[in-house]
């Protein structure tokens, strides 16, 4: 059988408030636990880590869009799509001075995307093709969201969010947001960028 906490109720004065001093019974103790089993233990399969964002390619897939235009001119940049220390990085960082002007690589409709996290200001272009194609760090944004043509201005180069030089990270993302990130680098030196 259970008993019943003793509680009881004092006020304090002009104001309304009650406090409530409860003294608890304790519960009875828990039925023992039962022997340990004689039998050799199951091993059970841990569940896969969880993802940060979309699928990633392997490093080797070397995958190419044709129609592109380059998101910048003139920038320096090498094959650093893949593992970075505890994480992936997904796409191709792009040096370039504080400023330089980003253009759409294919046609589509274009979103602007603030501080968005360690991205800082981002665009999301999906593109005519179905897939989406991310630049991030700007400085700035130019126009609405909208629709453009491949090679109109939707902004510049800058340092916003995880940067540490201007520079312009650049992501394929095949099939829509949430598709398989590829490797830019095959794409971006086909176009000769």
């Amino acid at each position: 059988m259970r008993r019943r906490a003793l509680c009881t109720g004092l006020a304090a004065g002009a104001v309304a408030l009650a406090v409530t001093a409860c003294v608890p019974t304790p519960e009875p103790a828990p039925a023992p636990a039962p022997p340990p089993s004689t039998t050799t233990p199951t091993t059970v399969a841990a569940d896969p880590p969880a993802r940060a964002g979309p699928p990633v390619a392997p490093p080797d897939d070397r995958r190419v869009i044709t129609g592109f235009t380059c998101p910048v001119q003139s920038a320096t940049y090498r094959d650093d799509y893949g593992p970075r220390g505890s994480g992936f990085h997904a796409g191709i960082d792009m040096l370039v001075p504080l400023g330089t002007p980003v253009r759409a690589v294919v046609a589509g409709r274009v979103h602007h995307q603030p501080n968005d996290g360690v991205g800082g200001n981002t665009t999301y272009l999906t593109g005519d093709d179905g897939n989406v194609y991310l630049t991030v760090h700007l400085n700035d944004f130019v126009g609405n969201d909208r629709r453009v043509a491949a090679g109109t201005l939707v902004g510049h180069a800058g340092q916003t969010g995880n940067a540490t030089t201007p520079h312009v990270h650049f992501e394929i993302r095949l099939g829509g947001p949430n598709g398989t990130r590829i490797n830019p680098y095959p794409t971006l030196r086909a176009a000769g960028c």
